[in-house]
Parts: C-alpha cells; structure tokens; sequence
C-alpha cells in the first residue's frame, strides 16, 4: 500500500496573504462571473482528481484536465447549475444587444470618436472618486439609452501612464496624465446609434489602435 501523503500547516498569515492576493488577482481580472465559476470548478475537479489518482512518482505527470474536460467545462448547457448570472433572454432583432455577443463572455464597450476607436473616458475632478468617473464616462455618453453600469471593484483592471514632453508640461503646467481602467457590471439598457460597439477580447485589436490597446494589454492575457 501507498504511504499516506502528509502536507505541513500552513502559517495563518500566509495563507491570509494567499487569499490577499488572489482577491487583487480577480478584481483586476477581466473574466465574468461565469469565466470566474467556471475557474473554480476547474480547481475543484483538479484537486478531487489529484486526491483520487496522485503521482506515482515525480516523474509521473497525469493529465488530470484534458481539452475535452475544458470544452465540457465552457459550455453554458452542461453547467447551469453552478452559473452564478443567466443572462436574461433578448429579442433576436436587438443586433447589438450584449446578451447576444457571447453572453458567457466578458465584453468591452467601446465608442467611436475623431480618432478612432476608443473607451469612454471622462476627467476625473478632484472631489469624485474613480467609481464615479467610470460610471459618468458610460452613463453620460451622448450615445447612451438608459444604460446604467455598476463598477464591480475600486481597484483599476490597468493603469497607464503617459509622460508629457517638457514643452508641453510646461505649457499646460503639467507632467503628465494616468488612465485607469474600470471594471463594470451592466446593470440595464444599451446605447444607441452607431457610434459604439460591444467587443470580446479577441475583437478589440480589430478596432482599437495599438496604441490605447497597450493600455490594457496587461489585464487581456
């Protein structure tokens, strides 16, 4: 028989700083909460497997997670009794509709302006906070038909910054500017016209420039 396979306590405060980090890790993670149950399932069949059929020796690696499990894992059908959001049913002549582009995945608005294609964005003032301004930058768009957003963490998803040239700090009397990037929940409504998209990941090099897309590069991988 196979010797029982003991694991040390672990200390109280690191595992508080495992739990620490792994929170900062989903908040500024851009998966949705079907992607975040899904992650979670994984680890849990990973583990339940792992205890079941362990190594027989270090140089035994089992595929305890094969592509097939994963595609099983993706789908929606076979896993709607652990989804945490069901999205809500949309008319099929909603085209733009964000139900419609894989509701089981995590979307990116974005918004055409003399430039191209970009995020809403809005200065934030000195008396408002970044939750405030991320809301106001979607909710106050010309484009917008009574969508309403909940930011989903105080804590940025990216953070870019851009250093003025020193003719121009000294013309406008500043260094430079940050951009942070906010994560959000659709609470209700969508925008209008054409002047928006709803994106995947995968779809956003499609649009955006590469420069405000290294933006958020970081938080896409």
């Amino acid at each position: 028989e196979r010797p029982p396979q003991c694991q040390p306590l672990v200390d109280p405060l690191i595992l508080k700083y495992q739990q620490m980090r792994e929170t900062v890790r989903i908040e500024r993670s851009v998966y949705n909460d079907f992607e975040l149950a899904a992650e979670s399932k994984r680890e849990s069949i990973v583990k339940e497997r792992k205890q079941k059929f362990p190594p027989k020796n270090k140089y035994d690696l089992p595929e305890y997670f094969s592509s097939a499990d994963e595609k099983a894992l993706m789908d929606p059908v076979q896993n709607d009794d652990y989804l945490p959001l069901k999205p809500p049913e949309t008319s099929a002549d909603d085209k733009k509709s964000v139900n419609l582009i894989k509701p089981y995945s995590s979307v990116f608005l974005i918004v055409k302006s003399e430039s191209g294609w970009t995020f809403p964005q809005k200065f934030v003032e000195k008396e408002s906070s970044l939750e405030e301004a991320a809301v106001a930058a979607v909710e106050g768009h010309p484009s917008n038909n009574d969508l309403t957003v909940q930011v989903s963490s105080g804590l940025p998803i990216s953070v870019h910054t851009n250093k003025y040239s020193k003719k121009y700090q000294q013309h406008t009397n500043r260094t430079g500017v940050k951009t942070f990037f906010m994560k959000s929940k659709l609470s209700n409504g969508n925008f209008s016209g054409d002047s928006f998209k709803w994106c995947t990941k995968d779809e956003l090099k499609d649009f955006v420039a590469k420069d405000v897309l290294k933006c958020v590069e970081p938080c896409l991988k």
